[in-house]
């Protein structure tokens, strides 16, 4: 089961959480990888082509969740990036006629850490 828990940090700890999940997320790959890999690398009989098929499949599914947990990661640093050192658009105020019925919106600056249980 997948849960997901999400929290702030201050943005002078953003690098240093997201080191810390890369180096988790990166010790799970490698432990998984290891069982693949043992079977893959093994040899190839009529009697363990399941065990082959099956191994490689879990591989790649290990695999796609390491490629989108660092995508997650390279979401955060890009935006942590751009907190840092871009400067912030000024928005030009909105006129509102009486007649128009536009919602206002605010725009949090916010780095959101995400965690997901493998």
């Amino acid at each position: 089961m997948k849960v997901n828990i999400s929290y702030s940090v201050e943005l002078d700890e953003v690098l240093e959480n997201v080191r810390h999940l890369f180096l988790k997320t990166e010790e799970t790959l490698r432990q998984h990888e290891e069982d693949y890999v043992r079977i893959l690398r093994s040899k190839y009989t009529d009697e363990n082509v399941g065990e082959i098929v099956k191994a490689m499949d879990e591989y790649k599914q290990t695999i796609a969740k390491f490629d989108l947990k660092l995508g997650e990661m390279m979401n955060i640093m890009i935006a942590y990036h751009r907190l840092k050192y871009e400067p912030p658009v000024a928005q030009e105020p909105e006129f509102h006629q009486p007649e128009q019925a536009n919602p206002t919106s605010e725009r949090l600056d916010e780095i959101s850490i995400e965690e997901d249980v493998l």
